[in-house]
């Protein structure tokens, strides 16, 4: 599947349907590809480089968050008389300062911030 078709199958999985309605319907549109031996190579390929860059992602942030536990991470923002900020901290204002901090690149999808952004002073 090159795309994700309601009641059908989601993209990135091999399936079986009918042949009329593949060669009238899915193939047509480029929801699908035939299972031809090459395409179902190319498919297997695809799917373990996927499952390779997750692994090594994993592994660079399992040493990134092991260097930097236990650490300050401390980010100037302007807030009002009561502890408010202006402006809420997000992931990547987050990441901007591990990277200046620590000189350590982190994805933002990879910082969860569990109370969603950040909006008071203090520790978090």
């Amino acid at each position: 599947m090159l795309a994700d078709v309601k009641k059908v199958g989601q993209r990135g999985t091999l399936i079986t349907v009918a042949d009329g309605y593949a060669q009238n319907v899915l193939i047509p549109k480029k929801l699908a590809l035939p299972a031809t031996a090459e395409n179902i190579r190319s498919f297997e390929k695809r799917n373990q480089s996927a499952k390779d860059k997750v692994a090594m992602d994993t592994t660079l942030a399992k040493k990134a968050l092991a260097e930097i536990d236990g650490k300050v991470l401390e980010i100037q923002a302007k807030a009002n008389d009561k502890g408010t900020l202006f402006e809420s901290i997000h992931a990547k204002q987050v990441a901007q300062a591990i990277l200046k901090q620590f000189k350590m690149s982190v994805p933002e999808d990879s910082i969860l911030i569990v109370d969603g952004p950040i909006k008071k002073l203090g520790s978090n």
